[in-house]
């Protein structure tokens, strides 16, 4: 019997249909949704920044998962998935994903869900433990996370994030970390990210238009 999953993936092939309203470079003039039946549209006029410090974080989980990652990388570029302890990490668990990084003959990546925090998928409904990125059903959230991962696997550092995201028809402001992680401590492997949002809705008005995936 097809899981929840895969019956969303056959939902999201029915229906789509191409978006209208596209301009060059890939935005769009009107609003725009994914064609699955997710609760959630990315804002990509997000706040990404390499040239951060633990003061740069507002959340507590994001800043604790920072400063852990600095002391557990030591002398090193990255510190390696096995040197991670989730017990050190628990106030951030909930929001973790971790992506395998696998390169492909043509230079390109494909990514794989290792990890996946509770609070994810309790907020997306459905889990991709163990699946690839490409799977995912949800077709502009996929590109955004498409375009974010291919950026940070061909120049790995920590990033600062901070968006908005359009949840159950109401935006909300988020911050979210990405941290490499690298089995030989030099060449990037896998990708940890955490991501917390705010409690109560943004002030912010106005349906979300997605452009450029990864800005």
């Amino acid at each position: 019997m097809p899981d929840r999953l895969d019956r969303l993936r056959d939902r999201a092939d029915r229906l789509y249909r191409p978006r209208q309203g596209v301009k060059a470079g890939g935005m769009t003039d009107t609003p725009s949704r994914d064609p699955a039946p997710g609760r959630s549209t990315f804002s990509t006029a997000s706040t990404l920044r390499r040239d951060f410090t633990a003061a740069d974080c507002r959340e507590p989980a994001i800043r604790h998962l920072h400063d852990y990652w600095q002391r557990q990388r030591g002398m090193h570029r990255f510190p390696a998935r096995n040197e991670l302890d989730p017990i050190d990490m628990k106030p951030a668990l909930g929001g973790i994903t971790i992506f395998e990084i696998h390169p492909k003959a043509d230079g390109g990546f494909r990514f794989r869900y290792r990890l996946i925090g509770s609070a994810i998928v309790a907020r997306d409904g459905f889990d991709m433990t163990g699946r690839f990125l490409d799977e995912l059903p949800l077709l502009q959230y996929r590109a955004l996370l498409l375009g974010r991962l291919e950026m940070l696997a061909r120049d790995p550092a920590p990033v600062l994030v901070h968006n908005k995201q359009f949840y159950d028809e109401r935006w909300y402001d988020y911050e979210a970390i990405w941290l490499p992680l690298a089995s030989d401590h030099e060449n990037a492997d896998m990708l940890m990210a955490c991501q917390i949002f705010a409690r109560t809705p943004s002030s912010h008005v106005g349906l979300p238009v997605v452009g450029k995936p990864g800005i």
